[in-house]
């Protein structure tokens, strides 16, 4: 259905006397476009590999594509997938990683589109940008930083007022909205289905700790758990991350997770049914056993919902430099999280010497500014699932 190519990006766009230049994917489909002057659609592309935004972005590439006739273009964001600047070795030392921000990308795209435009002789052709999530917040940025290269942005489950948290209050967010969300969305699916995986995780967790033998062979693991912890946070970061990709068409993972979690299942049943859908979230096969180091979380405490600091990972230094989002969990839930600034700041500065600045992409682009009728923004759509917990 596309075409990948390469483009010869620069390194660093804030310098111009660095003249170094990387590979950077992006993925390209002429097959509706109706040639220079048509328009072309624009994936922003966020934190990951870009051929999976392609194949969940049907909408740009099935519908709006062949209606309007337009040339569609999914963009790699750099230090993701093929679009490494210092290859798979080097990309992801702290050094290199400081070249990763959100001014560097909307320039990366902002560059490649106007090369790709005058390459196409399409000078004329209006640029839409598309994005979901992370993607969603760089496509609202795209247009705001960059309108003389963007006439419009659709951003899909943009978080950008999680970045805001100044405007928190008066919007009504505070620290257990994301989650609260997750847990509305597990409610709502099935009467008692959110206390019930609560229930199972603790039973996992049980197990783990008392007859690794038996979580390992609910789980389907090779060997026992050798770190209990990790073994339930990563249950945990595939209950946490269905409401994310609770896509109708991929037939809704919660709802399924719901039907086969029942509230009146107990004991092994409980925790082979739990497990059932932990494999079919990492896309196990139902047939082949899990080494117990594949099955595991390792970030500290399972991790700031939503994901946050690592080491050695693109967005977890993402997280520790603009990204990092000051979410909790409340209490008597699958797993206790309580947001520390100072805890995060010790592992950020550890793993990248960075120290974290909630209020960075705030001050640089608005946060919720940007929608206000005083902003001098438009041609700005934000549309919102109600079981994503972005918004």
């Amino acid at each position: 259905p596309y075409d990948t190519r390469f483009f010869e990006q620069r390194v660093d766009h804030a310098s111009p006397a660095a003249n170094a230049t990387w590979r950077q994917r992006y993925l390209i489909s002429e097959a509706h476009w109706g040639g220079p002057g048509s328009p072309i659609l624009f994936y922003t592309g966020n934190e990951g590999p870009i051929t999976g935004f392609w194949a969940a972005c049907g909408f740009v590439t099935e519908v709006l594509a062949p209606r309007l006739g337009a040339l569609v273009v999914f963009a790699e964001q750099r230090f993701y997938g093929e679009s490494l600047p210092f290859g798979r070795i080097g990309s992801f030392s702290p050094a290199a990683l400081a070249l990763l921000t959100a001014e560097q990308v909307l320039a990366d795209y902002a560059l490649l589109l106007t090369s790709l435009k005058a390459q196409l002789h399409a000078a004329e052709s209006r640029v839409v940008a598309f994005g979901g999530s992370f993607g969603g917040t760089l496509a609202t940025l795209f247009r705001a930083k960059y309108p003389h290269v963007v006439v419009g942005a659709l951003a899909a489950s943009a978080p950008l007022g999680y970045y805001s948290p100044t405007y928190w209050k008066e919007r009504g967010v505070d620290e257990l909205t994301w989650f609260r969300t997750v847990e509305r969305v597990y409610t709502e699916a099935k009467e008692g289905c959110y206390e019930t995986l609560v229930r199972a995780v603790h039973l996992a967790n049980a197990t783990a700790r008392s007859d690794g033998r038996a979580a390992a062979a609910a789980f389907g693991l090779c060997s026992p758990p050798e770190d209990a912890d990790a073994f339930v946070f990563w249950v945990t970061e595939a209950l946490e991350s269905m409401p994310q990709i609770d896509y109708q068409d991929a037939g809704s993972p919660v709802n399924a997770t719901c039907e086969a979690v029942r509230r009146e299942l107990q004991g092994a049943e409980l925790l082979a049914a739990l497990a059932a859908v932990t494999r079919r979230y990492y896309g196990v096969a139902t047939d082949a056993c899990l080494p117990q180091t594949s099955a595991r979380n390792l970030q500290v405490a399972g991790g700031t919902p939503g994901d946050g600091p690592a080491p050695a990972s693109s967005w977890g230094y993402q997280s520790c430099s603009e990204t990092l989002h000051p979410f909790s969990i409340p209490p008597g839930s699958w797993r206790p999280y309580r947001f520390s600034l100072p805890a995060l700041t010790a592992l950020c500065r550890q793993y990248y010497n960075v120290t974290p600045d909630l209020h960075r992409l705030e001050r640089w682009s608005g946060g919720y500014a940007i929608a206000g009728k005083d902003s001098g923004h438009s041609n700005i759509i934000w549309s919102n699932g109600r079981r994503d917990p972005w918004h």
